[in-house]
């Protein structure tokens, strides 16, 4: 079972024509499933529940520990050795990794940006960025959105996710764009032992960055929660996206656009993770399994997939299209943001029910509720929630 954006699915396909004509002696049968239609997770509760799990699927990073603690998936550290680990940038390992095993293997590393209109902002002299240390402020970047207003016909100066906008199908994309806000602000999410929100979800510090995301939305107007989608890339000024929405792009039309790091504040974060692969503790071929996985991660299908992605998970690939960005001054800072100011979202079981509970609450927050309160609420709700699982022991 594979989630994916749809745009990939021929990949896919051909990957798995491509192994089963190797003749292993076996073959592979996918099935896509997408979110937006039917939730992965209730899917996975349904094929477990029945033994009829996939002997492999995929997850994203952030919900493997929840998995991993309900004895779901199958340890990967007796496939590999520590020289195949070292072919992996460090992130793709982190998120997989829970109570020191491995269960995961990601397939694309992935980032936030800005992508903006080059000739536009040109136009209006806007200053662009040449690095991290560079990027804008919170408040030159309100600045900018001012001038991109007052000058030009644009609506929303910052298009969300491409125009996607900000919507509770959209999964864990809130959290995803949001917490590294709440990072730059000095914030916290959970203690220390990621036992309790409460004192840190809705510290003061959280709060602000919070309320500071939501007068976007509500208070300025200079970003949008209705789906807008159709404006990227021809009408728009920026935009608050993953590097995958660059290399998506047609070529004539990458041209047209730039890549600029987040803006940041007391300090730079941004959110990193992908979708990966894992596999069933209920398969009968664990031997089979990790043959299709390290075929999916072989060096040959790694530079296929990273002309989706755009930031791959092998270091050879990583350092060479780091090299080659950095003299083309081309992305070179979502390769610079993942080395020096990287944000792992927390490797906890109770995190996906965080995640769901944290973006109800920014909705709210975004169309004009108080952060405080919101926050005060999601709080309540996760601690019971962690409370109720004897703090997801054992």
């Amino acid at each position: 079972m594979c989630p994916i954006e749809r745009n990939e699915e021929a990949y896919w396909v051909d990957l798995v024509n491509r192994f089963n004509a190797l003749n292993n002696g076996f073959s592979v049968e996918i099935t896509f499933i997408y979110n937006d239609l039917v939730p992965l997770r209730d899917t996975l509760f349904r094929a477990f529940a029945s033994g009829n799990a996939p002997d492999i699927f995929t997850l994203d990073g952030p919900d493997v520990s929840y998995w991993a603690y309900m004895k779901s998936l199958q340890p990967l550290d007796s496939f590999v050795s520590q020289e195949y680990l070292n072919r992996f940038i460090p992130t793709i390992l982190r998120q997989g990794t829970y109570k020191n095993h491995l269960y995961h293997f990601g397939y694309y590393e992935s980032s936030l940006c800005i992508i903006y209109d080059r000739e536009l902002f040109s136009r209006l002299h806007i200053r662009i960025p040449n690095d991290i240390a560079d990027a804008w402020s919170w408040d030159e970047f309100l600045e900018i959105c001012s001038v991109i207003r007052s000058k030009t016909d644009i609506q929303y100066p910052l298009l969300m996710d491409t125009g996607r906008g900000l919507t509770s199908k959209q999964g864990e994309w809130i959290s995803y764009s949001t917490l590294p806000f709440i990072i730059q602000n000095k914030g916290e999410i959970f203690d220390e032992k990621l036992s309790h929100t409460n004192g840190y979800l809705n510290s003061p510090s959280t709060v602000e960055a919070i309320t500071w995301l939501g007068d976007l939305f509500h208070r300025y107007r200079y970003t949008h929660m209705e789906d807008l989608h159709q404006l990227f890339p021809d009408h728009f000024a920026m935009s608050l996206s993953l590097p995958s929405a660059f290399f998506a792009l047609a070529p004539e039309k990458q041209k047209r656009v730039g890549v600029i790091p987040l803006p940041k504040h007391l300090c730079s974060a941004v959110s990193h993770g992908s979708w990966g692969l894992c596999m069933s503790a209920q398969t009968k071929h664990p031997k089979e399994c990790w043959m299709f996985m390290q075929f999916v991660l072989s060096l040959e299908n790694q530079l296929q997939y990273a002309k989706y992605s755009g930031v791959p998970i092998l270091k050879e690939i990583f350092n060479i299209l780091q090299g080659f960005n950095a003299t083309s001054n081309c992305i070179d800072v979502i390769f610079s943001q993942l080395h020096d100011v990287v944000y792992t979202r927390p490797i906890t079981p109770a995190y996906p029910f965080f995640s769901k509970t944290f973006s109800s609450a920014f909705l709210e927050v975004a169309a004009g509720a108080d952060a405080k309160e919101c926050l005060d609420a999601a709080s309540k709700q996760i601690d019971e929630h962690i409370l109720r699982h004897n703090f997801f022991r054992g």
